[in-house]
C-alpha cells in the first residue's frame, strides 16, 4: 500500500480518516506479510536441504495464514478493528470470502494435487524429487540427481540420449516447469525415450558447484531453468533455456533429439 501510494500520491487525499477500516488493513497485511515471508525461508531450507519447510508443511501454514485474515473479516475471529456490534459490509464480505476461498483451494496440494501458477512459489511434492509429477515409480521416468557421469554410463548401456535439466531448489521457473510442462502427458511421452538427470547449481555443496562449472563451460550461461540434449560424451545435440508456456515448442526441442537418435541408428 505504501509503494503503490508513493507512485500516486494524489489517492493520499481519497483517503477516508483513519478508523477501523485502517486497522483491518493492518491485521489483513500483517497476515499476508507472515505468509508471504514463509516464502523466503522456504528457499533457504530447500538450498540447505534441511526438509523441515516440505510441501505438506508449506500449505498447512499457508491455509492457516489465509483462513484467519477471511474469518477475521467476516466477523468470526475477534481483533482489533472490527466492534462485535459492527455490521459486514458487502466489501468485507466479498474480501473475506476471497481469502477463505483461496485457503480452501490450497487443500489439495498437501494431498499431491498440483496447484497450477502457485507451484512456483510452493515446494515440489516428496515423490517428484525423483520421478516425474504424476508419474510412478517405475515406468521408466526415473531422475537422476546431480551425477552426469552415472546418467552417461546409463545413456551408454541403454543406447539413448541424455536429457539434462540444470535448475535449482528454490528456483520458481524451474518449479513451474517441473510441475506444469514436465508433467504434460506429451512431453512425458518423448521423455521416456532419453536418460533424464538433474542438476542443481543454487545449492550450497560441492555437486551444485560441479553442476554450475559444467552449465557455465558448454554453454557459458549461469541461468535456470536450462535443458539440454546430450549424449554420453558430453557431446550438445539441442538446449532450450527459460521458462516456456509453449507446449508444442518444447515438444519440438525434444522430438529434435529423438530425431537424432533414430537418425544414428539408422546409420548404424
Amino acid at each position: 500500500p505504501f509503494f503503490l501510494l508513493a507512485l500516486f500520491p494524489s489517492y493520499l487525499k481519497r483517503l477516508p480518516r483513519s478508523g477501523g477500516w485502517l486497522a483491518r488493513v493492518k491485521v489483513v497485511m500483517g497476515f499476508v506479510l507472515l505468509a508471504w515471508s514463509l516464502k523466503y525461508l522456504s528457499s533457504i531450507d530447500q538450498v540447505l536441504q534441511w526438509n523441515v519447510l516440505t510441501r505438506e508443511r508449506f500449505l498447512a501454514v499457508w491455509f492457516v495464514m489465509f483462513l484467519l485474515p477471511g474469518l477475521y473479516l467476516l466477523g468470526f475471529l475477534r481483533m482489533e478493528g472490527i466492534r462485535q456490534d459492527e455490521p459486514v459490509g458487502a466489501g468485507r464480505t466479498l474480501a473475506g470470502a476471497a481469502f477463505v476461498i483461496f485457503a480452501v483451494s490450497l487443500l489439495p496440494g498437501m494431498f499431491g494435487a498440483r496447484l497450477g501458477e502457485l507451484d512456483s512459489y510452493v515446494p515440489l511434492a516428496a515423490e517428484n524429487a525423483q520421478t516425474l509429477a504424476g508419474a510412478k515409480p517405475g515406468e521408466g521416468r526415473v531422475w537422476i540427481k546431480n551425477d552426469f557421469d552415472a546418467a552417461a554410463a546409463k545413456a551408454r548401456q541403454e543406447g539413448k540420449l541424455i536429457f539434462v535439466s540444470f535448475t535449482g531448489y528454490a528456483c520458481t521457473n524451474c518449479h513451474w516447469m517441473k510441475a506444469n510442462m514436465l508433467s504434460r502427458p506429451e512431453i512425458a511421452e518423448v521423455l521416456q525415450n532419453y536418460v533424464l538427470v538433474e542438476l542443481y547449481t543454487d545449492g550450497t555443496d560441492s555437486a551444485s558447484e560441479r553442476n554450475q562449472e559444467l552449465q557455465e563451460r558448454k554453454f557459458g550461461t549461469a541461468a535456470i531453468p536450462f535443458y539440454a540434449i546430450m549424449d554420453a560424451d558430453q557431446r550438445v545435440v539441442a538446449t532450450y533455456a527459460g521458462l516456456t508456456r509453449k507446449a508444442p515448442e518444447y515438444l519440438a526441442f525434444l522430438r529434435s533429439g529423438t530425431a537424432s537418435t533414430a537418425a544414428l541408428k539408422a546409420d548404424r
